[in-house]
């Protein structure tokens, strides 16, 4: 009798379900906001703000831990396995920093209901690390479930003060929906078609217009908690994104949006309106502070915008991720640069494999990467010469060592034999990284690029292009990395501009054509800032070059140049026949 009971209830809760379906489409938009962003009492009310403001017809918001918290949790477990007695006065730390948070955000019932449930959660987390003091070993199961408990806390505090808005807002313990299959490189794979399945059975039982999700968290098929690793917020954010179809993902951050460069690096790197799926990836990979490579593969299926924004400048837009416009006429196509922004990986070495034995023997390169493989080392880029004389590739500084070691183990006997010459380390070295997705259909953007880098006098240890063309990537000695991207960065333009005019010279009149030509032929992207520096030959008597200065720095026309064709135009120098300034 129980067990037709048990069936009865399913076929009535899967009819239930059925009339109950998750609405998904653009009427969703989602919001990812970063530990930064929910650092303190008054920044949680902030975030509120922005959800009550936003009129998506329905929202979803991932959140984070609030700002160190997932490193104190780290760090409750590193001294608990290393049996340091002062991780309960660590734990308290936790405790007393979420309470007080609490204590400024919530009242009544919510509050009581908050506290019963953080005092609950710190006991469980106080027994865990007692297993590891005792152990001295954290498993992956307890660490994974100690740290997550920064996510459930911020998700719950949060909509409960969204709740306090007048906004009718659900939070998501998302270890309850988001299923994950762990991989062997330290990554997760999301499960999307079982995910789906328990988002809508979730959604069932807790219909809301406004959800508030637990970021970084997840489970397994086997229904144990794990996490997404580092940057999981924002993959939870962009898998939270695709299950939904939403219209747009926002990830609130505390820049401006993507530079084109690091600007501690290149003071004139400017933030970039929009980056394509492809240069985003790019771009990330590579350093830049962007998202993670992963975030953007989810998003991409259904062609779902990322934007990029600062929550601390509401007024900034930011930065769109998203396709690449198809309905772009011909001449803005010509007018677009080639080339998006550059990033930069410090701290690398090269390894160069070499010897004539190498040519024309198959499974050597094989060889080479099973052995970079077996000790567990990560190649970031990877260049050969067609005539197979030789393989270099580049790898972290700190595994460079232990790769060469077993390169050398691997071919002790060809290197006896002379049929490898040598496994060579070249070390302190950098990578220089240039993304654009129009470099493939741009003649000269490699040449620009060395040309560039040769004029500031770098050498470029090695080179590698892919046949996308959408980055281009050399190796630069440490010491010359900021020197040769400040040099990419601003590369000046291509040759010189000569403008012919009879009679008195019109200060007033800008040489449009010439400005426009040198702000196309810029490596760049048109968004930098191109420095125009503007020499007056022959304009008669030197006595009138100190007007015409004044003049042509006042001129109202200075300010639309660098408004609308982004050209500092900067008088360098004038010269009349006799003299010259």
């Amino acid at each position: 009798m129980q067990l037709i009971s048990a069936s009865v209830m399913d076929v009535s809760l899967d009819k239930s379900m059925e009339k109950v379906q998750l609405p998904k489409g653009d009427n969703w938009s989602v919001h990812k906001f970063g530990g930064t962003c929910v650092g303190t009492s008054e920044r949680i009310k902030n975030v509120a703000e922005i959800i009550v403001k936003d009129d998506s017809e329905r929202k979803l918001v991932v959140v984070s831990a609030m700002s160190k918290v997932t490193d104190m949790m780290y760090d409750l477990i590193y001294k608990a396995q290393s049996r340091d007695d002062s991780y309960i006065s660590a734990v308290d730390a936790v405790l007393e920093k979420h309470r007080l948070t609490a204590l400024d955000l919530l009242d009544g019932d919510d509050l009581a209901s908050f506290l019963s449930r953080l005092h609950h959660d710190i006991n469980e987390i106080k027994e865990m690390l007692r297993a590891i003091y005792i152990a001295g070993h954290a498993s992956e199961l307890f660490s994974d479930i100690i740290v997550g408990h920064g996510e459930l806390w911020s998700a719950q505090m949060l909509s409960s003060v969204v709740r306090k808005k007048g906004i009718d807002c659900k939070w998501m313990d998302t270890r309850d929906v988001l299923i994950v299959n762990p991989t062997s490189a330290n990554q997760v794979d999301p499960d999307f078609v079982e995910s789906e399945m328990r988002l809508e059975k979730w959604f069932f039982q807790n219909p809301s217009k406004t959800i508030v999700a637990t970021g970084f968290i997840a489970s397994t098929p086997q229904n144990i908690p794990t996490t997404l690793k580092r940057d999981g917020s924002d993959f939870s954010a962009a898998i939270m994104g695709a299950l939904f179809r939403a219209r747009q993902v926002t990830i609130w951050t505390d820049v401006d949006g993507v530079y084109s460069a690091d600007p501690r690096k290149v003071a004139e790197a400017v933030i970039l309106n929009q980056l394509s799926y492809q240069e985003a990836w790019e771009m990330s990979y590579f350093g830049a502070n962007v998202l993670h490579p992963r975030t953007i593969i989810p998003v991409m299926q259904y062609g779902i915008p990322i934007v990029i924004r600062n929550i601390f400048n509401l007024s900034a837009p930011g930065t769109m991720i998203c396709r690449p416009s198809v309905d772009e006429n011909e001449g803005n196509q010509r007018l677009e640069s080639p080339v998006k922004g550059f990033a930069t990986i410090d701290n690398v070495a090269l390894i160069n494999v070499e010897g004539t034995g190498m040519a024309g023997v198959p499974g050597t390169a094989s060889a080479i990467f099973s052995a970079v493989k077996d000790v567990g080392a990560n190649v970031i880029m990877i260049s050969q010469a067609s005539s197979e004389h030789s393989v270099c590739f580049a790898v972290p500084e700190k595994e460079v060592e232990a790769v060469a070691e077993a390169l050398q183990s691997r071919f002790r006997q060809a290197l006896d034999a002379g049929r490898l010459s040598q496994v060579a380390v070249v070390p302190n070295c950098s990578i220089l990284a240039t993304v654009g997705q129009r470099m493939a259909s741009t003649p000269g953007v490699s040449a620009s690029l060395f040309s560039a880098l040769a004029k500031a006098n770098i050498n470029i240890r090695a080179i590698a292009q892919g046949c996308s063309e959408y980055n281009i990537t050399v190796v630069v000695k440490r010491e010359d990395c900021i020197r040769a991207l400040k040099a990419v960065h601003s590369r000046p333009q291509k040759g010189i501009c000569y403008i012919q005019r009879t009679g008195d010279w019109d200060v007033d009149v800008i040489p449009r054509p010439m400005l426009l030509a040198l702000r196309i032929s810029s490596l760049f992207n048109n968004e930098t800032v191109f420095v125009a520096a503007l020499i007056i030959l022959n304009i008669g008597s030197i006595i009138t070059a100190p007007r015409a200065v004044v003049t042509m720095s006042n001129m109202s026309d200075m300010a639309v140049l660098k408004e609308d064709f982004n050209i500092d135009l900067r008088v360098m120098g004038i010269t009349g026949s006799r003299t010259m300034l």
